[in-house]
């Protein structure tokens, strides 16, 4: 029950890692720390500020711990405290790392993981090459951590798992809900190849200012961080920051200069981050001696496609510069419903993609 009880006094605010191993140190166990009257908090001459031990001791419950305890039985839940010896190495020694993690599957081995961020709103070209990064990277060695958020973070995780897994999601609310609902279906698959994890108590709904405070775990988790699409002001550029502060190696994919989602990307590159467009670039500087062996076919790979002649006309006029319907009429001379025909069929292939403005380019 012990770890219970440190957990239980993990979940409240001002009690955190700062100030638990000494309160633990100075009662003699995490229990009798978290059971402690008023009168002896003030007397280990700690600096726990005011109104936070207002509010835990307001909100304590006697049997909060013994919740914690039933919960994690009925729903296979491992507590990791900041003290046990399997508590990931690399995140011990951030600046800010959590002091209880609750884990659902198996928490696999992080002295090869590479964190995976970018944009909510990732356009086709930014999924289709975090899926490729993601499974030719794990294929090698390399374990993925992201937030289980959709856009990059979903692309990242499901690449991991085509490349065999496994990968980690960090979530930014309670290990027992499931958020965003989408991702049901892929925590479900992650938790059986790896590993589903939280620092935020079980019940803990996912509230904006969670996921900045999540991000620091994606970052500390791992040895470097790839990102992929990012605006300016995004979370992505948060994982960064923290990354950098870390000492990570930062990686970034390039993109279309029209693309807002890219711009984060290009003012990290611009500022020292290494630019790489094909997982050997990452493996050169985190796994220097494995060698990338595809086993089967790589998104990287020219896709066999079946088109018709104008269909492979349009395929090898579009680039990853976006081209309005106009100019490509114009430049293939084709009748406006054979283009629109074989720009759909490329669409469904998966090797070209539309903006705004019925403006198309080739992922």
């Amino acid at each position: 029950m012990e770890r219970f009880y440190w957990a239980a006094l993990s979940a409240f605010p001002g009690l955190g890692l700062r100030n638990l191993p000494a309160l633990v140190d100075y009662f003699g166990s995490a229990r009798a720390a978290y059971t402690a009257s008023r009168e002896d908090y003030l007397a280990t001459g700690l600096p726990l500020e005011p109104k936070h031990l207002g509010a835990f001791l307001r909100k304590r419950r006697p049997e909060y711990p013994t919740e914690l305890a039933e919960f994690c039985a009925r729903e296979q839940v491992q507590v990791l405290c900041y003290a046990d010896p399997e508590y990931p190495e690399q995140l011990k020694h951030t600046a800010m790392p959590p002091a209880a993690l609750y884990i659902q599957g198996n928490l696999p081995q992080l002295q090869q993981g590479l964190a995976m961020v970018g944009s909510r709103d990732a356009s086709a070209y930014g999924l289709k090459v975090a899926r490729a990064f993601a499974a030719d990277l794990t294929a090698a060695g390399l374990v993925i951590i992201s937030g289980g958020a959709k856009g990059i973070d979903t692309a990242s995780h499901e690449g991991a798992l085509t490349g065999g897994g496994p990968t980690v999601a960090v979530l930014g609310c309670g290990i027992d809900i499931t958020y965003p609902a989408r991702n049901a279906s892929l925590f479900a698959r992650i938790r059986e190849n790896g590993a589903v994890l939280s620092e935020f108590p079980p019940g803990t709904p996912p509230r904006p200012g969670n996921f900045p405070q999540r991000n620091r775990i994606v970052s500390g988790l791992a040895r470097g961080i790839l990102v992929v699409e990012a605006a300016k002001q995004s979370g992505a550029m948060i994982t960064v920051g923290f990354a950098l502060e870390e000492g990570r190696d930062v990686f970034c994919v390039p993109g279309s200069i029209f693309l807002p989602n890219c711009a984060g990307c290009h003012s990290l590159i611009k500022a020292g981050a290494r630019l790489v467009d094909r997982p050997e670039d990452i493996l050169e500087e985190l796994l220097p001696q494995q060698p990338l062996v595809r086993t089967g076919p790589s998104l990287f790979s020219e896709p066999d496609l079946e088109l018709t002649p104008t269909a492979r006309q349009l395929l090898n006029l579009l680039s990853a510069q976006p081209q309005a319907l106009e100019d490509i009429l114009e430049k293939t001379g084709l009748d406006l419903a054979t283009v629109s025909r074989d720009l759909l069929d490329l669409q469904v292939k998966g090797v070209v993609a539309m903006l705004a403005g019925q403006r198309f380019y080739r992922i």
